[in-house]
């Protein structure tokens, strides 16, 4: 076991894990890959001088001749063996590096001392142990929260008693909607409609139907009129359309030609929908982010973008569920983002792109390129 060095001149210590680097405690072997910000990189743990950091592709030169030239070239960088801290060229701001060393150990600082980068502002006030205290207060807040919701619970609860007696006042209004069935199929019996076959104009009803019965109702071809036998006359109803004709492009009908012609114009990807998954931090394997879909349609396509692009190849497969419990990849050909660049490959294809309402999507990034960054996948279901 390391060496655990505790400073007590302060109220905050400061705690050093070390290793020896005998045969019994031996530096660990470590791989940081870590992003240079603000032209610097903070190692895990503090580099054996005796072994050296080595980055693929890169020079390390001495304290001594920085101080003398002042300036790091692009292939060049500092290492401060005393705190694990490794300087770069401005250029390379931004990018990730694979540093390889042999760690000594470690040295922990109190929350107290620890600032906290707010929107990258080199001049910030905020420590950890601040946020901790927040946190500390969001916490007893939660709980006042929770109490509160049990105080809901016990409201609902009475809700539920309420709606049982609801229930047995709705059971008493089924009752009386039966007996008004009952009233109405008296109705019905007193002015249904017996329908005849049709006359050319209302004379012909009295030719047609010499001995008509209470009910009977006969619709003249001529003018679309209904008549109605009510025991003693025949009673024009209504009007229905025989005389209404189907619009086409040339001729008015149920509706305007213009409106027609409008409705006929709408492109077929007014029907499309988008489900869209974002991926800020996301790692390799299944991302838990599921989305179900209410509707039948198909897939169309499935695209992807990335605020940083990869150094290598990251690879993405869309997988399908009815119950959460087992899932069926669909890309027969998956979402590929080729190194460096910010949108994937256009290549994907489906072994079924039929989708059923009530499926439900996530997403398995089963590569991921080394420093891709905040990723959204589209999926285009069209209606």
């Amino acid at each position: 076991m390391p060496d655990l060095i505790t400073q007590l001149q302060y109220n905050d210590p400061l705690v050093i894990v070390a290793r020896k680097g005998t045969t019994g405690d031996p530096f660990k072997e470590r791989t940081d890959s870590l992003p240079i910000i603000n032209g610097i990189i903070t190692l895990w743990e503090i580099p054996s001088i005796t072994e050296r950091v080595t980055i693929a592709g890169m020079i390390e030169i001495d304290q001594e001749i920085f101080e003398q030239r002042k300036v790091i070239a692009e292939n060049e960088f500092l290492v401060h063996y005393s705190t694990g801290v490794v300087q770069f060229h401005s250029s390379l701001e931004g990018t990730t590096k694979l540093c390889r060393y042999k760690g000594r150990g470690l040295i922990m600082y109190p929350a107290s001392r620890i600032y906290a980068m707010i929107s990258r502002n080199p001049d910030v006030v905020t420590t950890l142990q601040d946020y901790i205290t927040e946190i500390e207060i969001k916490l007893a807040e939660n709980t006042d929260l929770i109490n509160r919701v049990e105080s809901l619970l016990l409201e609902t609860r009475l809700v539920i008693d309420e709606s049982r007696l609801s229930t047995d006042n709705a059971n008493t209004a089924a009752q009386a909607a039966n007996n008004a069935a009952d009233l109405a199929l008296d109705a019905y019996n007193t002015t249904r409609l017996v329908f005849k076959n049709p006359v050319a104009r209302e004379q012909d009803l009295h030719t047609t139907y010499p001995f008509p019965s209470v009910g009977w109702t006969v619709q003249t071809y001529t003018n679309g009129k209904r008549y109605r036998f009510d025991g003693n006359d025949w009673i024009e109803i209504d009007v229905f359309g025989s005389n209404l004709q189907a619009v086409n492009e040339f001729k008015d009908g149920l509706m305007t030609i213009a409106d027609y012609l409008k409705l006929k114009s709408y492109p077929d990807s007014m029907k499309d929908r988008i489900i869209s998954f974002s991926l800020p931090d996301a790692v390799q394997g299944v991302i838990e982010n599921f989305i179900p879909f209410p509707f039948n349609g198909q897939l169309i396509e499935m695209t992807g973008y990335c605020e940083i692009a990869g150094e290598m190849v990251t690879e993405i497969s869309l997988e399908r569920s009815r119950n959460l419990l087992n899932w069926t990849e669909i890309t027969s050909r998956r979402l590929r983002f080729q190194p460096n660049q910010h949108f994937d490959d256009k290549l994907v294809t489906f072994n079924n792109n039929t989708i059923e309402s009530g499926d439900i999507f996530r997403i398995n990034m089963n590569t991921q390129g080394l420093g891709i960054y905040n990723i959204t996948i589209n999926l285009k279901i069209r209606i």
